[in-house]
């Protein structure tokens, strides 16, 4: 590890790289910040600690500024006194850890220690599932939460629940959950979020999953890319066992994306013409993004009693594979809704309940696809 030191003495900074000679290498010093970007193209370091000094603000505005142009650098930030706000600005520039100077070198080498731990590799190897709908109002949210809470329950893994349905995802109200922080949050900040905030921060929802939901304040929504949903998927599969995405029903790169980073996609339809067209339409998408012989397979929602000639109907109209449908409940589901609970929370011995238990063995038994097919993706995108 390459350690680059900003806005200390000369005498300050000497000090600092003799205490942490075990951790890092000497990277260079740099007094004047208004220096930085060119300093750190030339030095190329792998961590830039950098002194806050008196107008943080604006020194956090440089960081910010600075990451953009050089990715791939990891920054702490350096202050001569600490309080709530000032660690909420130095995580929303980006930086992955907050160093006090006057406890220094003992809390610069903390810091050290846990970016050396941060990369180290994964401690799990979990599974997403994308979870899409084939329009909207399929009830595409009620299959995704449902889902999350039978492989809480089944397995008791570390499961994580995910609203990606941007503009419109309303997780937080069905679950009566206070998204702080947003999964826009961690969209933004998917490189530099630490493996504590990754597994502790989303709330823990009752039914023993964690949620990363959506705020409603639609004024900080900027462009979200390709390449921050795949690494924010990445991420939460190297914290979580199992991680069901939520994405709405919209053909967009956010949808799109995840439905590229995931190991399996389940479609959601109902049994109408418009849900079979869109369905089709979003089979063909997928089909673009070379994502293997079975794309997705289709969850049909709301169906009536001794659904099996209607599956087989339905999978020979739009060519998905259909191998379990949920019973038409939209009392019990409506009920679930208006308490914050999942089905097996507030109805546990309803059919559509049961349901939920023959989606989770379809997802479990069907085996999972490991490889990631981002190429395809992306070129699909040119």
């Amino acid at each position: 590890m390459r350690l680059m030191l900003v806005g200390l003495t000369e005498y300050q900074a000497r000090t600092q790289f003799d205490a942490v000679a075990d951790l890092a290498e000497r990277g260079g010093s740099l007094l004047d910040a208004g220096l930085l970007e060119q300093a750190v193209r030339d030095k190329q370091p792998d961590v830039v600690a950098i002194h806050l000094g008196v107008r943080p603000t604006a020194v956090l505005k440089l960081i910010t500024r600075v990451r953009a142009l050089v990715p791939g650098v990891s920054w702490l930030a350096i202050t001569d006194a600490t309080n709530g706000e000032l660690v909420q600005q130095v995580t929303e520039a980006g930086c992955a850890d907050l160093v006090v100077l006057r406890e220094c070198p003992e809390d610069l080498r903390r810091a050290l220690r846990t970016l050396n731990h941060r990369d180290r590799p994964p401690t799990a190897d979990g599974q997403a599932i994308a979870v899409l709908g084939a329009k909207g109002g399929v009830g595409t949210s009620m299959v995704a939460v449902n889902l999350a809470d039978a492989l809480a329950q089944k397995s008791r893994a570390r499961v994580i629940l995910v609203d990606l349905h941007v503009y419109l995802g309303d997780l937080a109200v069905a679950l009566d959950i206070r998204p702080r922080p947003s999964a826009l949050w961690f969209l933004g900040r998917s490189a530099v979020v630490d493996a504590r905030t990754w597994n502790e921060a989303p709330p823990l929802h009752s039914a023993g999953f964690r949620v990363l939901a959506l705020d409603g304040d639609m004024s900080r929504v900027g462009p979200i890319t390709a390449d921050e949903v795949v690494t924010f998927v990445e991420k939460l599969k190297e914290r979580y066992d199992q991680v069901v995405l939520d994405c709405g029903a919209g053909i967009n790169e956010v949808s799109l994306a995840a439905c590229s980073a995931a190991d399996q996609r389940l479609l959601v339809l109902t049994d109408d013409l418009g849900a079979r067209t869109g369905a089709r339409r979003r089979l063909e998408v997928l089909k673009e993004l070379d994502l293997g012989p079975v794309p997705a397979r289709g969850v049909l929602n709301r169906a009536e009693a001794n659904p099996e000639d209607l599956l087989a109907a339905v999978e020979r109209d739009t060519g998905l594979p259909m191998p379990v449908a949920i019973t038409n409940a939209w009392k019990d589901v409506q009920t679930a809704y208006q308490m914050g609970k999942t089905l097996r929370q507030s109805a546990p011995k309803a059919p559509i309940t049961q349901d939920f238990r023959e989606l989770l063995e379809v997802v479990a038994g069907e085996g999972y696809q490991t490889e990631r097919r981002n190429r395809a993706f992306f070129t699909f995108f040119r």
